[in-house]
């Protein structure tokens, strides 16, 4: 078994096959604490049972960290009983879990109650509704904490950011960023700051509900010298980030901004090619870009773009 592929619950699948083979191979397959380290939910809901079952594999898997990847669909109108109580489970053991991927399309209050001091975490990835704010609190509340500096991969999509503090974390150990929520590219900006050995960046900026500043931005500037593939999609201007780039290792890069927003930063992004004497490998732009830009970016910066009206990346 992979060590990156995530164990089912089923029957007919290891690790319950083996251990339904005979008593033999049940004593070996109960004892064998890495058949139990991961676990994978995809299903419509959650059952009573699910949290028993969780309960096993965390029993059966030692003190072996864990990995778990939960997803529900489609959406529920209400958390129900058997959510609350695996989420529950799921939190009262956190300092067990190197890996945590949970996608809900629901309201998920029971992850702002987590007390768990998280030690080990490696990858944590987060996809809830929207409107979700006990999410964000809980993320602020355990990023303040040094318990969280294991981090290297995070994925957070769906909740708002303005109604709480910003997620104030050391991101000095992220190699692997995903962003997709309702962020200004001041914060954007910030978070990139902190992230010096990251290597992939995403961000979906899809709208920001908190005041806007009419003062420029102006951002440090950033060595992101591991950073190798970029991508932003945004409503807002992206110039403050190109004029605060300082990446040469960057080798992908897709920018994605709607037809109605205002003109491509085609200037400070030549600036940022000239000034850093970056080759990309690849770049993509989605929005309002002429055909002379593409010929000086591709002058420039040794790649024509592909261009394309779609909104999204």
């Amino acid at each position: 078994m992979s060590k990156e592929q995530y164990c089912s619950p089923h029957p007919a699948h290891a690790p319950l096959l083996l251990a339904a083979v005979c008593a033999h191979w049940r004593s070996i397959a109960t004892s064998t604490r890495d058949l139990w380290s991961s676990l994978n939910f995809q299903k419509s809901s959650l059952a009573e049972d699910d949290t028993e079952l969780l309960l096993l594999w965390l029993k059966r898997s030692g003190s072996r960290p864990f990995s778990l990847r939960l997803v529900l669909e489609p959406a529920q109108s209400q958390p129900s009983a058997s959510l609350t109580a695996f989420l529950s489970t799921v939190f009262d053991h956190l300092t067990r879990f190197t890996s945590l991927v949970i996608c809900v399309e629901g309201s998920c209050p029971v992850l702002a109650e987590s007390k768990s001091q998280i030690l080990i975490l490696q990858e944590l990835s987060l996809d809830v509704e929207w409107d979700d704010l006990t999410v964000t609190q809980l993320l602020c509340n355990l990023f303040r904490s040094s318990a969280m500096k294991s981090l290297t991969y995070v994925n957070f999509r769906g909740f708002r950011s303005d109604s709480s503090p910003r997620l104030d974390h050391d991101w000095t150990n992220v190699t692997r960023l995903y962003l997709a929520y309702e962020m200004s590219v001041m914060e954007c900006g910030w978070i990139l700051l902190q992230c010096r050995r990251v290597c992939e960046a995403r961000f979906e900026l899809v709208g920001y509900w908190g005041e806007s500043s009419t003062d420029p931005l102006v951002f440090a500037p950033m060595p992101l010298k591991y950073l190798r593939q970029l991508e932003i999609s945004s409503l807002e201007d992206l110039s403050p980030l190109f004029n605060a780039f300082n990446s040469h290792s960057l080798h992908a890069m897709r920018i994605s901004l709607p037809r109605s927003a205002d003109p491509w930063p085609h200037i400070p992004f030549i600036d940022w090619i000239q000034r850093t004497g970056c080759r990309l490998q690849e770049l993509r732009i989605c929005g309002p870009v002429t055909e002379e830009e593409c010929a000086e970016i591709a002058l420039i910066a040794g790649i024509y773009p592909t261009v394309s009206d779609a909104p999204g990346m």
